[in-house]
């Protein structure tokens, strides 16, 4: 297991043991980086651009996150670079140095696997007792098999379910319905055989097969030993089941529903596991679990959780509002803009609509000459979304992960404006959301929204 940071640079160390350089730069073996090599211009065919070349034999990240399993064995864990470490921690051989990586990467996993759960919709873990509490320490893989495995165990508790099937078959006694036709059509030889057709009760349906298919993928790929155990456990609980020939095409047949209510917790890990439910699932000739995620995404659906549960009573809230474009060129609408959360007031007369839109960057907020850190474009594209969606009459909120050097809102930028526009007064925010505490900081919508209908 390697563990590295977005933006982290990973080298070539011929065949020599992998060796790590903090969380911003690691050494692995040959075979390592050649497979990350393919790995990263296959990825390019798909138009996601996870590695750039940073010289002969080395490559950085971009701004993925997640996990990479390699057919030698490794493993190569990429966490947000949300915490700054103390620049003059350096030297990488001093104990306190280890102490503070390792620190960094409990928090790391930390909040990748709450941003996870915000982008699979999934409920918030129930953590009791020790054994639950070494669980929070495990990479992001085996932290998605062990999650499997728990949703299975409860499964077993309560009970597989089984389905009647209607069975084809020759047999020596009758049985169910005779096929007559067939029956009279047979050779002499085989008169004393009869075409049947019965039901039986089985095991064998699409979500026990999905559920199978898992667990011998958890038994090959897993390195941690309770993992392996209870993956063992619950296989041969399940040896009636057999696995999946195609799992795209049993996944449409999970059925849901009263009867089928206990299977509800565990459909997501399944396909997690399986690799149907990721944006970036890695697929190709090796079949190990490889999960990446661009964190404007993740940061993008983790942010949304939680304004829509504070904010859903007063707005109808839309995620990638697509209905404007830029221009009309040769009869067709061209340059489609798509904000990243629309609020639509639900009482007009009382709040205005608002745009949100998230972006996965660090700034400074000490640093007004650099304006922040802000870049032309962002700032260009909020300009388009005022003009097309709001016609300069609504707030923007532009929103940034908070940091140590940005924690807490920046002066309004207020919007130039054109003659005709006179009267109205379009201003942008610039806000830090705390992924410590789950708030904006240094903005209230509805106040804010209220205010500006009143201005209005």
């Amino acid at each position: 297991m390697l563990s590295l940071r977005e933006y982290g640079v990973i080298e070539d160390y011929g065949t020599n043991q992998p060796y790590a350089m903090g969380l911003d730069h690691i050494c692995v073996p040959t075979s390592v980086f050649d497979y990350l090599c393919e790995l990263s211009s296959q990825a390019k065919k798909n138009g996601a651009a996870i590695f750039e070349l940073e010289g002969r034999r080395k490559i950085k990240v971009d701004n993925y996150v997640g996990i990479i399993q390699t057919p030698c064995g490794y493993t190569i864990e990429i966490l947000p670079k949300h915490i700054e470490l103390p620049v003059q921690q350096e030297d990488s051989k001093s104990q306190e140095f280890h102490k503070e990586i390792e620190n960094v990467i409990k928090k790391e996993r930390a909040l990748l696997r709450k941003m996870l759960r915000a982008l699979w919709k999934l409920p918030s873990p129930r953590e009791a007792g020790s054994a639950s509490l070494d669980k929070l320490d495990l990479p992001l893989s085996e932290w998605i098999m062990s999650r499997f495995l728990e949703a299975c165990n409860l499964l077993l508790q309560r009970g597989v379910r089984s389905e009647y099937q209607c069975v084809a078959e020759q047999s020596a006694y009758l049985k169910g319905k005779l096929n007559i036709q067939r029956y009279l059509t047979q050779p002499v030889t085989e008169q004393h055989r009869f075409p049947i057709e019965h039901d039986i009760f089985s095991l064998n349906t699409a979500p026990n097969r999905l559920i199978k298919t898992a667990l011998e993928k958890i038994c090959k790929l897993t390195q941690d030993n309770d993992n392996w155990r209870l993956a063992n456990e619950i296989r041969l609980k399940l040896s009636e089941v057999p696995t999946s020939r195609l799992p795209r095409l049993d996944f449409p047949q999970w059925k849901s529903g009263r009867l089928y209510a206990q299977y509800e917790p565990i459909k997501v890990w399944c396909e997690i596991v399986l690799g149907e439910q990721t944006p970036s699932a890695l697929h190709g000739e090796w079949h190990g679990m490889s999960l990446l995620f661009p964190m404007e995404k993740l940061f993008e659906a983790y942010v949304l959780s939680k304004v829509e549960k504070a904010y859903s009573d007063h707005y109808r809230i839309q995620r990638q509002k697509s209905n404007k474009y830029l221009c009309h060129h040769n009869g067709k609408d061209r340059f489609n803009l798509r904000p990243d959360i629309y609020f639509e007031a639900k009482n007009k007369n009382i709040h205005s609509n608002m745009i949100l839109d998230t972006k996965w960057k660090l700034l400074d907020q000490n640093s007004e000459d650099q304006r922040y850190g802000i870049s032309d474009g962002d700032m260009q594209q909020m300009f388009a979304y005022s003009y097309m969606y709001l016609e300069h009459d609504g707030p923007i909120v532009l929103i940034y992960p908070k940091s140590l050097k940005f924690n807490e809102a920046l002066p309004k930028f207020q919007l130039n404006k054109h003659e005709r526009d006179q009267g109205k007064n379009p201003k942008i925010w610039v806000l830090p959301f705390d992924l410590d505490n789950d708030e904006l900081i240094g903005f209230d919508m509805i106040k804010e929204s209220r205010h500006w209908r009143l201005l209005t």
